[in-house]
């Protein structure tokens, strides 16, 4: 790890970058939440469709209402008067075709699939910053790797050279491994420069806009996986996308119901108290209550126009939820298969390292002990340098796949990589 750190802070000193930040999974969804601007636009939402709703609610209350009123003129007789009034009135409606009550239903249901869309915003950053994050892993690991593979192709260079000292190998196979050397150490350049690309689409990930470079100690943690295949009809269910759909179907139906509320009258009482009189406080008092019946007899036919459009829409949003169950249905299937390809292909791509491992092992002392080929040894140690890299190809494949399928099913920072 000590000739990782020198060969990062060299790396540092190449790119400009001042300072590097050592980061963790917790600690980058942490910040994530805090700075995200998508989770900050989605979490106002929310709060816009609470008030909606707390809206809706307090219209079952009374409307109640404070007057008051001062008036000052002159008489035929050129004499000045004065008058003052204050009151308080109250309406309630007590029947309105049922629209305050289908009202709440709708601003209800859209709550629901507001809390839907913000989960969803939280599960889309988590998956973002998740993939960003492994992918940082991934580079860290690749410059582990790449350190090694330039280690051993040195060593390589440095037996064929032996042996090309000896006459037993030509000019041709020397220089073909030099250029491995020299290839081992632009794949090392590579992957340190890889880094800052990474850790820059992870900062963007986050939220932030820094010129330091994110160094971390995690590394990818996947294994080949057995995973019990689900009932993909029940599964959707849970997903933000069916209840934000489902909701939205509910708060459609409602908006309909309350498009037909518009046949039936409105009832309402009202009701005040008032105090008037020529000085202050004013002496007169007087109060009433009573009720109020209205009908709308004719709007030159906006209601039914009205009533057929919110049933259209109701119909709509009824067929868009049907939409969304198909759609979740065919992707869940075809998430949750490449998951397992991944995980199966951990599995296949160790079983091809050991062997390939063990076959270099043996190529090695064979070809140094003059029973092998210069062509079968190099072509055993490409193999199992090739199969290296694959893995870790493999296992950052894998650590994506989990992440888009956890993100899929909705899961926040929380359960995103598990």
């Amino acid at each position: 790890m000590k000739k990782l750190n020198f060969a990062i802070m060299f790396f540092f000193f190449l790119t400009g970058f001042a300072h590097a930040e050592k980061v963790t999974w917790s600690e980058v969804s942490r910040q994530t939440l805090a700075t995200s601007p998508s989770v900050k636009s989605a979490k106002l939402k929310l709060d816009n469709a609470e008030l909606a709703y707390d809206r809706a609610v307090v219209s079952f209350l009374p409307d109640v209402s404070a007057r008051g009123a001062y008036s000052r003129g002159e008489t035929s007789g050129n004499n000045l008067s004065e008058n003052f009034s204050l009151g308080l009135n109250a309406t309630l409606s007590i029947f309105s075709g049922f629209e305050t009550y289908n009202d709440v239903r709708q601003k209800s249901a859209d709550l629901k699939a507001a809390k839907a869309a913000y989960n969803r915003a939280v599960s889309d950053a988590a998956y973002e910053v998740a993939s960003q994050y492994a992918n940082l892993m991934w580079a860290y690991e690749t410059v582990e790797l790449s350190k090694q593979i330039q280690e051993r192709r040195t060593e390589n260079k440095d037996m064929v050279k032996l042996k090309y000292n000896s006459g037993n190998v030509d000019i041709g196979s020397l220089k073909r491994v030099e250029a491995d050397v020299e290839t081992a150490n632009y794949d090392l350049r590579k992957a340190q420069r890889y880094i800052e690309t990474a850790s820059a689409a992870l900062l963007k990930a986050i939220g932030r806009n820094d010129e330091v470079i994110l160094e971390t100690d995690e590394r990818l943690d996947v294994q080949e996986e057995t995973v019990k295949k689900p009932n993909f009809n029940e599964l959707i269910k849970n997903i933000p996308e069916y209840i934000a759909a489902d909701y939205s179907a509910q708060s459609a139906k409602a908006a309909s119901a309350k498009a037909k509320g518009s046949w039936f009258p409105n009832i309402s009482l009202s009701g005040g108290v008032s105090r008037s009189g020529a000085e202050w406080l004013p002496d007169r008092k007087s109060w009433d209550a009573g009720v109020s019946v209205s009908y709308s007899l004719f709007t030159g036919g906006k209601r039914i126009i009205d009533i057929n459009t919110a049933s259209n829409q109701s119909e709509i949003s009824q067929q868009s939820f049907i939409n969304a169950q198909n759609d979740l249905k065919s992707r869940s299937i075809g998430n949750f298969n490449s998951l397992l390809d991944s995980f199966e292909n951990i599995a296949v791509r160790k079983h091809y390292l050991a062997a390939s491992q063990q076959q270099a092992e043996i190529s090695a002392k064979k070809y140094v002990n003059g029973l092998s080929t210069y062509q079968d040894w190099y072509s055993i140690e490409n193999d199992f340098i090739n199969s290296q890299k694959s893995l870790l190809d493999a296992k950052k494949s894998a650590a994506l796949e989990r992440a888009k399928w956890n993100n899929f099913l909705g899961k926040d920072f929380e359960s995103i990589n598990r």
